[in-house]
């Protein structure tokens, strides 16, 4: 007999040793079997983290998680989610981290507006799938509360599942399972096929600007304000195609020449311009 289950092969598997999940204070065991479950069912084989008491793993997350019990036995604890997190990136080493908070809250003056789950899953799995970032840390908030708003700050983008408005909060196990199987749909995908040798001019014109936003300072040595994904989330939603880039390229050059200097650097047809003005004004005179 066939086996009647279709097998999925991905084309980046590797990567799903880089993706980890980070639970903080959850408060129902059997939502932690089930995420250990959930795991095992999307192949995602990172990190297993809790922040709280080891004690939230008990029979019953054993038993929610089926023949997946192998990863509780491999949770590792930490008492803050700034202690897991700094040990993520001292994990990473000299490469970048970036961390997700998952969130049914929308944004307000306190809180950065979300990202939907499949477009912010989607994008830092290219990142991880082209190297721009070593690991992907997706972090949860607690059944009842969620994440509070300086656990939010610790992190890189925030994220939330499109639900109802007027029923908008989904159970942990279930929010962690579609976060997930966006990443699993993710690695799925023929690389290969999607990627372009060299990066296109829509990504040549972001990564110009962040060059000119880290020498102005807007963007710190270590981006302690997490300025770096605010503006990549910003300049993601430019269009694929840009009439006339070049002049934005030239703007940019000219910025980062005027800042170095510390006054207008003005060069070629401008510096000619100028010029033929004045004697221009001069013959007048």
């Amino acid at each position: 007999m066939k086996n009647p289950y279709k097998v999925f092969h991905r084309s980046c598997s590797q990567a799903a040793d880089k993706i980890s999940i980070v639970l903080v204070r959850p408060e129902q065991p059997g939502n932690v079997g089930s995420i250990a479950r959930a795991l095992s069912n999307m192949g995602i084989e990172g990190d297993f983290c809790i922040v709280g008491s080891p004690d939230i793993i008990n029979e019953e997350s054993h038993r929610l998680a089926k023949h997946a019990g192998s990863r509780l036995e491999k949770v590792i604890h930490f008492e803050t989610l700034e202690k897991c997190l700094t040990w993520q990136k001292e994990s990473a080493g000299t490469s970048p981290l970036l961390s997700l908070a998952a969130t049914a809250r929308v944004g307000s003056a306190k809180r950065p507006h979300p990202t939907r789950v499949r477009e912010a899953v989607q994008r830092a799995t290219t990142k991880l799938i082209t190297q721009q970032i070593d690991r992907l840390v997706f972090v949860f908030g607690p059944e009842s509360s969620g994440l509070t708003n300086d656990e939010i700050a610790l992190c890189d983008w925030l994220v939330t599942i499109p639900s109802l408005q007027q029923y908008r909060s989904l159970n942990l196990a279930q929010s962690v399972l579609i976060f997930c199987y966006e990443a699993n749909m993710a690695l799925l995908e023929d690389w290969e096929k999607l990627e372009s040798p060299k990066p296109s001019s829509k990504e040549k014109l972001i990564q110009h600007l962040l060059q000119v936003a880290e020498e102005v300072g807007f963007i710190l040595p270590g981006d302690p304000f997490k300025m770096r994904p605010r503006l990549e989330e910003i300049f993601s939603g430019l269009p694929s195609h840009i009439k006339d880039i070049k002049t934005l390229h030239g703007l940019l050059d000219q910025v980062r020449r005027s800042v170095r200097k510390g006054a207008a650097d003005i060069k070629g047809r401008y510096r000619h311009a100028l010029t033929k003005d004045s004697e221009n004004g001069n013959k007048q005179e």
